[in-house]
């Protein structure tokens, strides 16, 4: 039985409840002890607590912290156990059965049932609800409870990766009671996860407080956690250096060796999928000519990128938004630094003289306008004007993101890649941005969900990344590692390459 057979059994078939946590090995100073606050730091506000909705980097360990899934994918990129204890699948991989733990309450003390999953990816899957999870649930056709805790999904269309999706960050289950009232979400949460919310300012403060009656015996170990704002990148360092906060949850590349090499600091360092991106538009020009799209690809100097602005912390990367560590990943062409090319291809798209166009960035986090800065250079020797206008991060998401023409964008590693192109290239993907639509792309993401011959999925997938690779949707000059820090009295802080999953019921503080 080879490695593909063992990991997809593994999936299909689900874990012992036992082996929800992660077996990770920590540098820890003892026995972990109860008590204290974890206050962690980060440079951006929260815009909502919503779990179907949230997008931002500061969201997610919250709603980690509040919610729980069906499943949640570990530190080893596999999905385990959450709510789920365990699930088994039809032979064809179109009908999943989850069996839910026993005795775990929401929040309010009211017990969780089978009924609230149900209702849960109801509204996943309702077209009215701008849901964050809904493309890459959409194959199922009917979800219903058997009894109190147990759940059947049956799926349109075999698809063996449903324990990955039913992890996926925004999959929180919710009470049928909540959902009685969405707009109450972006504030009010009645969770299941080991922290409650006590306290939400979204541009200065998220406290949680424990979940005394999380449904994992003996967590979290932490009286509570503090999630900190912070108005720009200087203060946020200032104040974890000097000990104000106990974890910087993103550290920016420029400040890494400094910051990690600070007595009583530690630094970590995990190869990620996780890139920046640059949208053009393709429903108007000059976007709308894959010649403009491969003369700016040229035009890219991404080993310069990764020098300078990664300070060698990442790896280039030749515009596919599939990570190379993900399953059915190929290896990609590389794009050379070539302005005479650039040159030539915009001539012959009708743009002899060059081309002017204004580049936006947000000013959070900082790679995104660094980014637009370094290529504004590079690019000007290939016949790219680019007038680069930075703003702030609010004001980007409300006027820019998936409305204009020329932006950066940015993005954390999925966990499959079925998930990585259901989040932005497929006609109906979660966060399509590039308005880049192409029926062969799409028929090729649903045969591969389709089917469970590793053989075949391997085939389809690489198919797949040929034709994103011939048409150049996005310009993905390279892949950023992920970067955080914590002080020596903060246990068991880890990061994992898909930034979505913290299990900071384990983190322990120093007595």
């Amino acid at each position: 039985m080879n490695f593909l057979t063992l990991k997809r059994r593994h999936v299909l078939m689900g874990l012992a409840a036992t082996t929800a946590l992660p077996s990770i090995s920590f540098a820890q100073s003892g026995q972990p002890v109860s008590g204290g606050t974890l206050k962690i730091s980060h440079s951006t506000r929260i815009a909502t607590l919503n779990p179907l909705s949230l997008s931002g980097p500061a969201e997610y360990p919250c709603i980690d912290m509040l919610y729980s899934r069906l499943t949640r994918i570990g530190f080893d990129s596999q999905p385990h156990p959450d709510l789920a204890e365990s699930w088994v699948a039809s032979p064809d991989a179109t009908e999943f059965t989850f069996t839910l733990r026993a005795g775990v309450t929401f929040h309010d003390g009211t017990p969780l049932t089978a009924d609230d999953v149900v209702a849960t990816y109801q509204a996943i899957l309702n077209p009215d609800i701008p849901a964050a999870a809904t493309s890459v649930l959409n194959m199922i056709d009917t979800v219903e409870a058997l009894d109190e805790l147990t759940v059947r999904f049956t799926l349109s269309s075999p698809f063996a990766d449903l324990p990955f999706s039913t992890a996926h960050a925004n999959a929180c289950i919710l009470s049928r009671s909540a959902l009685d009232d969405l707009t109450g979400l972006e504030t009010r949460v009645n969770g299941t996860g080991p922290f409650k919310l006590e306290t939400y300012d979204s541009a200065r403060i998220v406290r949680m407080v424990k979940n005394d009656n999380y449904f994992v015996r003996g967590r979290p170990y932490l009286d509570a956690v503090e999630m900190l704002l912070f108005p720009d990148l200087a203060a946020e360092t200032a104040n974890f250096l000097s000990g104000t906060t106990d974890v910087m949850l993103t550290v920016q590349q420029a400040d890494f060796e400094r910051i990690a090499g600070s007595p009583g600091i530690g630094g970590q360092r995990v190869n990620s999928g996780r890139y920046v991106c640059v949208v053009m538009r393709q429903d108007a020009e000059p976007w709308n000519d894959v010649r403009v799209r491969k003369a700016l690809a040229k035009a890219v100097d991404r080993q310069l990128l990764v020098d300078i602005l990664l300070e060698g912390l990442g790896r280039p990367a030749y515009d596919s938004i599939v990570a190379p560590e993900l399953q059915y990943a190929t290896d990609k062409p590389e794009i050379a630094y070539d302005p005479e090319g650039a040159r030539a291809l915009l001539a012959e798209a009708g743009y002899p003289d060059g081309i002017s166009v204004t580049m936006v960035a947000s000013d959070r986090p900082a790679i995104r306008s660094q980014t637009a800065i370094v290529m504004q250079q590079t690019a000007a020797a290939a016949g790219f004007n680019l007038d680069i206008q930075t703003m702030p991060h609010d004001t980007y998401l409300a006027n820019v993101w998936r409305k204009g023409p020329f932006y950066i964008g940015y993005w954390g590693m999925q966990p499959t890649i079925d998930a990585t192109y259901n989040l932005l290239l497929t006609s109906e993907a979660a966060y399509q941005d590039s308005e880049w639509k192409n029926e062969e792309f799409d028929a090729l993401i649903q045969a591969g969900r389709s089917t469970t011959d590793e053989a075949e999925r391997a085939r389809i997938y690489a198919e797949a990344q040929t034709l994103e690779l011939a048409e150049t949707p996005y310009i993905v000059p390279f892949y950023e590692d992920v970067l955080t820090a914590n002080r020596d009295n903060t246990n068991s802080w880890q990061v994992a390459p898909i930034s979505r999953y913290f299990y900071i019921e384990n983190v322990w503080l120093d007595s």
